[in-house]
């Protein structure tokens, strides 16, 4: 039996009648959207956010408490639920937004902002979903209006961004950063998107690759979509439409071309991307990757969703998968037969990781030999420095009571923090993402709060 999250008591629902009756429905909706489960703010809630694998997916109670509000109130609530206050839907709740959308654009029962806000989304998932066209007519008309959320100025200034519109995402973000002068948060996100702009610009002034649409499906269609689009904005795109890329005749780089990892040893950031490789073997030289596990950690924020994660099989070229890996991992050749190959998914991986620093477990040693050789067999540089979290621990031996050679078992142990899916690429990303920042904490934080009061908050993102 289910419990009220209003009052607590046992309902058939996530609200009981009475509650149903005499909340205020719309304000409950966007307390549970702005709620960070774990603080003791509200110990019902952070009780029902123990039964979601991820305390996250508390706010998707907001999703089912906005189905008691008449329309449009009610479609309005369920896209925001879904958004969080971000810039975007999950994609695969994209054309249910499409169709939402359709039904509400005109609505009286809506504020302009709010109409607003949700043609903010749409642009969002127009481009993502590759509808160039339609997502850069859509934003010119919205920007003609006036009560623009800042969400719509950070969604128009991104389609700027990857369509090579550099000088008009400056300009609109500047205008943003006057009119939301006093909203700290956006402010913050404001600055990051003109940082994110400055680094294509700086790419482009120095003849480097710009954003290219890598999708996993049919991606020549798309990037020929992509270049039309640009072309005819009055862009040059130099980037070939068809990576070209084929086990049997790529050439990779060759390794004395190839630059050698970078290690840092300062563990002076919170934001990184912390990762993980599951492979047929240890040596880089002959045995393949079968797994890129990853998690994108912003401001010692670890947020398990979707969104900020990345995990995909790997066809191993030419090899098998033994019977020792295959218990260690629990990854059978089935799980890999239709996965795409290693310079093939390399360049997503690499994309979802942007300039972030890989912060791995023993990567060092071994998981950044196996991308180098990645990086080589699909023509890509890989310029990101590498922080290794197993030398990190082993400043902290005498502190954690540690002997020997430190495994990330031991130190998850040692922290209180599950993994029940250790050996599989991505628990272990997100594992070592959790072990740093507590090593960071008993390392004096270098200013940075203590890891159990972070907030867990998509919205930040």
């Amino acid at each position: 039996m289910a419990v009220c999250i209003k009052c607590g008591k046992e309902s058939i629902g996530c609200l009981c009648g009475a509650c149903v009756r005499n909340a205020d429905l719309e304000a409950l909706c966007e307390e549970i959207m702005e709620y960070t489960p774990g603080l003791g703010q509200n110990e019902l809630w952070d009780k029902i956010a123990l039964d979601f694998q991820s305390s996250n997916n508390f706010k998707n109670i907001g999703f089912a408490v906005a189905e008691y509000l008449p329309s449009p109130r009610k479609e309005y609530r369920k896209i925001l639920s879904l958004a969080c206050n971000s810039c975007g839907v999950p994609k695969n709740s994209r054309k249910w937004l499409y169709q939402v959308y359709e039904s509400c654009k005109n609505s009286d029962g809506l504020s302009e902002t709010e109409r607003n806000r949700i043609r903010g989304l749409v642009i969002d998932a127009l481009y993502k979903d590759y509808e160039y066209e339609a997502a850069d007519k859509m934003a010119a008309e919205t920007m003609s209006m006036e009560a623009l959320p800042k969400q719509v100025y950070l969604t128009v200034a991104d389609l700027y961004t990857i369509t090579r519109r550099y000088d008009e995402a400056d300009e609109l973000l500047s205008t943003a950063a006057k009119i939301f002068e006093n909203d700290d948060d956006a402010a913050r996100r404001i600055r990051e998107a003109s940082e994110n702009n400055g680094k294509y610009r700086e790419k482009a002034a120095a003849g480097k690759k710009e954003y290219m649409p890598n999708p996993k499906e049919n991606k020549e269609e798309i990037r020929k979509k992509y270049v039309d689009f640009v072309t005819s904005i009055g862009k040059e795109v130099k980037e070939p439409v068809s990576t070209g890329r084929s086990g049997k005749n790529h050439e990779a780089i060759p390794r004395d071309q190839y630059p050698d990892p970078v290690e840092i040893r300062e563990a002076g950031f919170d934001s990184f991307v912390a990762f993980d490789l599951e492979t047929t073997g240890v040596n880089s030289a002959i045995d393949a990757i079968i797994e890129f596990g990853a998690i994108k950690v912003k401001d010692g924020q670890v947020v398990d969703s979707q969104q900020f994660t990345f995990q995909e099989f790997v066809k191993p070229y030419k090899k098998k998968i033994s019977d020792e890996v295959q218990r260690l991992t629990g990854i059978t050749p089935d799980d890999v037969k239709d996965a795409r190959e290693m310079w093939e998914v390399t360049p997503d991986f690499l994309d979802f990781v942007g300039d972030n620093v890989l912060v791995g477990f023993n990567c060092m040693t071994f998981d950044s030999k196996f991308l180098v050789r990645a990086g080589r067999y699909s023509n890509v540089i890989i310029e990101n420095k590498y922080f290794d979290v197993m030398k990190y621990a082993g400043q902290f031996k005498t502190e954690l009571g540690l002997e020997g050679k430190i495994s990330l078992v031991d130190l998850a142990e040692k922290f209180n923090i599950e993994n029940p899916n250790a050996h599989r690429a991505l628990a272990d990303a997100i594992t070592t993402a959790k072990v740093y920042l507590k090593l960071k904490e008993m390392d004096g934080g270098a200013g940075t709060e203590s890891v159990d009061d972070m907030l867990s908050d998509i919205d930040n993102w």
